[in-house]
């Protein structure tokens, strides 16, 4: 049975939630499915539940992987995968019913589309949603404009993407060919590796999105890193990799990219209580790209700076 789509799940120490990401996989419609799960040195029982859970699923692939980060066994599934297209799940989030049809056949229409993503919802273990990617991102969710369904990012596609990131990973369908192209995800990075390949692939072919809900993203406490030192120097060297003459980003996606650099490095100052610095860089950002957002970062700098809070 050759699979249509391989999804790729990268897992360490998640086996509470790896069942349950395996099967929202398995309840799509969509044709077979070969799901490559690539254990990045769990310690949990990881791997005895996928041996067992293999035994019984002729297209469940499980690797099992020296300790080496999240790009490398993203990387290491990739090749394993036998279908031409690739999604990517975290373990601890789950697919929507019916969520990647439409997409799949996009993309087996269209070679010349690299990359497609679609909206995701935020919840707590407990249950609350905290809310949806396209929504939280003013420039985007304008574009969106009311549209619903597939649409085409078209020619200002790295643009957008490098300017907001409404590109969730566990929304992710992309074609194998162009991921191999531009070399799979950068194992330089411990943050923002993703990023940074979606921004290569928008440099060789189409980008497409769904306004379709398609993800359950899980935020769990400890589930992303807490290093802003790490995510401040990850996001400078990949914007200076991708973008080494700024004033050929169109606006308004220069102007918000660059807030968005402002913003990330005002983080890192708020952390190491550099008040002054912090409203400065974050009051900037204000100015360049105005939102609701950054006023209400830029006016909780400004209540520290004067000791309110």
């Amino acid at each position: 049975m050759t699979p249509r789509l391989s999804v790729v799940i990268p897992t360490r120490n998640c086996l509470p939630y790896l069942p349950a990401a395996i099967a929202s996989i398995r309840a799509q419609t969509c044709g077979p499915i070969e799901i490559v799960v690539v254990d990045d040195g769990s310690t949990d029982g990881t791997d005895a539940f996928l041996a067992q859970a293999a035994a019984a699923d002729p297209l469940l692939k499980p690797l099992v992987h020296a300790p080496a980060g999240v790009s490398a066994a993203r990387n290491a599934g990739i090749a394993a995968a036998s279908a031409p297209i690739i999604a990517f799940l975290d373990a601890d989030d789950q697919f929507l019913p019916d969520v990647l049809l439409d997409r799949l056949d996009l993309l087996e229409r269209r070679a010349d589309i690299s990359l497609t993503f679609a909206d995701v919802v935020s919840v707590t273990p407990e249950g609350r949603v905290l809310g949806k990617q396209f929504s939280y991102w003013p420039q985007f969710r304008q574009w969106i404009g009311g549209r619903t369904g597939l649409l085409d990012l078209g020619p200002d596609a790295f643009a957008m993407l490098l300017a907001e990131t409404v590109c969730g990973t566990s929304t992710v369908i992309a074609r194998k060919s162009s991921i191999e192209q531009v070399g799979g995800f950068d194992t330089r990075y411990r943050i923002g590796e993703d990023w940074d390949l979606w921004l290569k692939l928008a440099r060789v072919g189409g980008v497409w999105c769904d306004t379709v809900c398609s993800t359950r993203y899980l935020a769990r406490p400890g589930s992303t890193s807490r290093d802003t030192a790490e995510l401040v120097r990850s996001v400078l060297q990949i914007y200076k990799e991708h973008v080494p003459d700024p004033s050929r980003i169109p606006q308004p996606y220069r102007s918000i990219s660059k807030a968005r650099l402002l913003t990330s490095k005002a983080m890192l100052a708020r952390e190491r209580d550099q008040r002054l610095k912090a409203l400065i860089q974050q009051g900037t950002a204000l100015l360049l790209a105005p939102s609701g957002n950054a006023a209400r970062d830029s006016a909780f700098d400004l209540a520290r700076l004067l000791r309110l809070k």
